[in-house]
């Protein structure tokens, strides 16, 4: 058999295919249905832009801020939303304690405050707190709502939710400004990624890095669109397991990466060469350690099983969405979509129950 540059290529491109698909996920399962449980339509002042949206754990709520500054919540009943406050800075990230009572809110430029709003039980909110901040960009509670995450650009801040004090702080070790953040479900740990491509994650005890990844080397196959320059990726939503021991990120240009905590190992690399990068908040992991995160363009759902490498489309696809919020447990999400009519778009708000299946008998 002749052998030659040619045939030493097309072996070298097989092996490097073989390579890809080991990597990614493999054929996908059989899909998994979500029920729509709520459709809150309008949820914009006329005229105004939203990013983002919160979910309360049990999915009876929701709040929405603009990036004029007005803070709502809404009942998934339906109903005319609550206004919680109206400030000149747009809000950049809201959260729901587990219970539902309290209501984290942030914002920038003009006022840069973290404000906590608890509910009076008539329906109303109430401003409990309002804390000077900087420049900060996301919001995570602990499952006990007893620790608050505030991620700001070049550091983290862990507050006790009863005291206001600092129980831990975080010097962003990236070169560059912080893009993701999550806190685990016990507050022992947390994860950052930064512009610069770097991933951290931290024991809180003692402010100590724990592991540290990079993934600044784009992974795609193809060049990204005309127009579309990206040399590099990195973090822009970020998730821990449950019982803290895996990490996964969705980088900006839609991959995803799960690695094993303890031993550093790159568990999982799902590279879409069409997809875009999710919104922040739009991983988690489901108390059996599947990874929920968006489809690569924005307008449904998949559970990953990060040990198979398998991907279920979860069968509620619509419109892309701006930004989503996914319960702690993986249960439920939120998203926010738009329509745009007489010059100006209307915002609405989906809420979505998955019927996951029930986790695998050990052998």
């Amino acid at each position: 058999m002749r052998s030659g540059p040619g045939r030493a290529r097309r072996l070298m491109v097989l092996a490097l295919l073989s390579g890809l698909s080991a990597t990614g996920c493999q054929r996908p399962g059989p899909p998994i249905s979500a029920t729509r449980v709520a459709e809150i339509p309008d949820v914009n002042t006329p005229g105004s832009y939203m990013d983002v949206l919160a979910l309360a754990q049990d999915g009876s709520r929701v709040a929405t801020g603009e990036r004029g500054g007005v803070i709502r919540a809404w009942t998934a009943g339906g109903g005319q939303g609550v206004s919680v406050g109206a400030y000149r800075q747009g809000i950049t990230d809201l959260a729901f304690s587990p219970d539902g009572s309290l209501l984290a809110t942030i914002g920038r430029h003009r006022e840069s405050t973290l404000r906590l709003w608890q509910d009076d039980r008539a329906g109303n909110w109430k401003e409990t707190a309002a804390i000077p901040i900087g420049r900060c960009l996301f919001l995570r509670f602990d499952a006990a709502g007893a620790l608050l995450g505030v991620a700001c650009e070049r550091d983290v801040m862990v507050l006790e939710v009863a005291t206001r004090r600092m129980a831990a702080s975080l010097t962003n070790p990236h070169a560059e400004p912080l893009t993701a953040f999550d806190l685990s479900a016990d507050g022992r740990r947390a994860v950052t990624g930064g512009h610069d491509g770097g991933v951290t994650v931290w024991e809180l005890a003692g402010s100590a890095p724990v592991r540290t990844f990079a993934v600044r080397r784009p992974r795609r196959k193809y060049a990204p669109p005309k127009g579309v320059e990206i040399d590099t990726a990195w973090a822009v939503a970020a998730a821990l397991s449950p019982d803290g021991k895996r990490a996964a990120v969705a980088t900006i240009e839609g991959s995803l990466f799960v690695w094993d905590l303890d031993t550093g190992a790159e568990l999982l690399a799902d590279v879409d060469n069409d997809a875009t990068g999710p919104p922040p908040g739009g991983l988690r992991f489901t108390a059996d350690g599947h990874l929920l995160a968006p489809t690569g363009d924005r307008a449904g759902m998949r559970l990953i099983d990060v040990a198979r490498k398998q991907s279920q489309l979860v069968t509620s696809r619509g419109k892309p969405f701006h930004a989503i919020a996914v319960a702690d447990d993986a249960t439920r999400y939120a998203v926010l979509t738009s329509t745009l009519g007489a010059r100006q778009l209307t915002y609405t708000v989906d809420v979505w129950r998955i019927h996951l299946p029930a986790p695998a008998a050990p052998r």
